[in-house]
């Protein structure tokens, strides 16, 4: 697995530390508002010595010396029995024990009694009651009736007050540990996530998985607010040239006259970029049109009418022409090819006896035809459509594509014979966006990767489509067979798939091996076999239009 520094992993799947952070926060909050909040008073007493004999420096260390021991006097059983009965507590000593404390700060002969309770009025009256009946006490083990040369006494000075507000719990303490707990499983969860994750997430990572250069990334979709969206629009247009122009060099600097956009996965499989690609296309000039080979492609998003229009699988199966049933997009400058009635599509021998015929009528119309293809898209296939591509891209989503995924689909690209232009990364916010140019290798366009040549020479066109213009005309049914007639009002279409003529195809040798003959006792061709070779080649030569299955009657 590549190995990813920190900071790139936490940018890639800061959604992590977000969501980490939401639960810390929530369960601080949940924490806190569990807790049942309380009040805390405090009172202050004052320690006196007075004596008739002693200095003022004997009577202060003798107050230092005793006030000392005074606050675990406070907490003794004693003291607190007889506040729990002065005020009526249902608490018992050691539980009121817990929730109250006693301190002298240092070099002071001051006592301070604080107390905790749920009630504000209780917590002040716990502290008062245990001041006043701790002086008592102290009074009583101090004081002689018969020495009076010393007398000591802890007077109340400060009484205490009902709080105002809860000392506990401390809310803001609270979540902001939360929130650090949060942000701590987060950087764990997106550390564990990337070690796991098998996504494909950067350009390098495409090119190090197919070799292949990533030759366009294009933007995520629209934000929802006005503003940041007309900006998004704006580099989504922009990725989209920069992608256009990209396919262009990579294709020998033009572009290719049938253009197939292979996603690796269903994330990349969006209908927004096969429609922006063709509407780049349609803004430089040229006839495109967008041939949606799926029927449950989503196009009836964008144009309603195709959810009920006769298509492609019309034109696979031989009852219609290209022309005839070819739509106006709604969303762009370019045609759009509907996927056609799934009562109608035709059997997978049917479209493969049309798919040339059906290819021929898309270039000789077209300047650019593109297309989505994939293993499981009906009518047409990715086996059936993509060796007749001069272009081949594969589509990667960023973050949601799997590289098991991307190698899957180069290794029936592979099968097929089939060497795609480069990666196009989808999904890409801007700030992920990067210089695919200084990735590039010296050898990634050097070889203009082609389609079979077996499959493209067979369409024998020209290299535009206007050098086979006709004037729109009806569409019929395409004739059957080689002795079938064209009828007078269909001959542009006839015109525009005509080829040159193939040649015969050899007889089947016999099963039975003839003995040789020298060349002294071969025999010249009779008259009769000779005429019978020219009528042969006559037969071959009037054969200019591809057979297709015998039209049904036009409803």
């Amino acid at each position: 697995m590549e190995q990813q520094p920190y900071l790139q992993i936490f940018l890639e799947r800061w959604g992590a530390l977000v969501v980490g952070v939401l639960v810390g926060l929530s369960l601080a909050v949940g924490i806190s508002a569990s807790i049942p909040p309380t009040y805390e008073a405090t009172s202050t007493s004052f320690l006196t010595v007075r004596s008739t004999t002693g200095t003022l420096l004997e009577r202060s260390q003798f107050a230092l010396a005793r006030i000392s021991s005074y606050p675990e006097l406070a907490l003794s059983s004693d003291v607190l029995s007889k506040t729990i009965f002065d005020l009526g507590l249902s608490q018992s000593v050691k539980q009121l024990a817990n929730s109250v404390s006693a301190t002298n700060p240092p070099t002071t002969v001051l006592l301070q009694i604080a107390s905790s309770a749920t009630d504000p009025e209780t917590a002040a009256a716990i502290s008062n009651s245990i001041a006043a009946n701790l002086s008592n006490t102290v009074s009583e083990l101090e004081n002689s009736s018969t020495d009076n040369r010393y007398v000591v006494s802890l007077e109340l000075r400060d009484r205490a007050q009902p709080p105002t507000s809860s000392s506990a719990p401390q809310r803001g303490i609270i979540l902001g540990l939360g929130g650090l707990g949060g942000l701590a499983l987060g950087l764990i969860a997106a550390i564990v996530w990337a070690r796991f994750d098998t996504t494909v997430r950067t350009a390098k990572a495409a090119r190090r998985i197919s070799g292949l250069p990533v030759i366009g990334e294009l933007t995520k979709p629209s934000l929802p607010f006005a503003r940041f969206r007309t900006r998004n629009n704006d580099r989504t247009e922009a990725a989209l040239r920069e992608t256009q122009l990209t396919i262009r060099q990579a294709n020998g600097n033009e572009l290719p006259r049938l253009l197939a956009l292979v996603p690796a996965s269903r994330a990349a499989a969006r209908i927004q970029t096969r429609i922006g690609l063709a509407r780049s296309f349609a803004m430089t000039g040229r006839s495109v049109v967008l041939v949606e080979a799926d029927f449950d492609g989503g196009i009836s998003a964008t144009n309603p009418e195709a959810l009920s229009a006769e298509g492609l699988a019309e034109v696979l199966s031989g009852t219609r022409s290209v022309r005839r049933v070819v739509l106006k997009s709604d969303v762009g400058s370019f045609d759009l090819l509907a996927p056609g009635l799934p009562a109608n599509a035709p059997k997978e021998n049917v479209a493969e006896h049309n798919v040339l015929g059906t290819v021929r009528q898309l270039l000789a119309e077209f300047d650019l035809t593109v297309t989505q293809l994939t293993s499981t898209t009906r009518p047409a296939t990715l086996e059936l459509i993509a060796p007749y591509a001069d272009g081949v891209v594969v589509l990667v989503c960023l973050g949601r594509t799997r590289a098991a995924d991307l190698a899957h689909i180069l290794a029936r690209l592979r099968l097929l014979e089939i060497r795609p232009l480069g990666i196009i990364m989808t999904g890409v916010p801007v700030f992920r966006r990067s210089d695919l140019v200084s990735e590039w290798l010296p050898g990634d366009f050097n070889e203009v990767p082609r389609t079979p040549a077996r499959k493209w020479d067979d369409l024998a066109l020209p290299a535009t489509a206007s050098a086979l213009a006709q004037p729109e005309r009806s569409a019929a049914p395409i004739p059957v067979g080689p002795a079938a007639k064209i009828p007078a009002d269909e001959t542009a279409i006839a015109d525009s798939v005509r080829v040159s003529p193939a040649p015969p195809k050899p007889l089947r040798p016999s099963t039975t091996r003839k003995p040789r003959t020298s060349a002294t006792t071969r025999s010249a061709p009779s008259a009769t076999s000779r005429t019978r070779n020219a009528k042969q080649a006559a037969s071959a030569a009037t054969t200019s239009v591809v057979a297709a299955p015998e039209a049904a009657p036009e409803t």
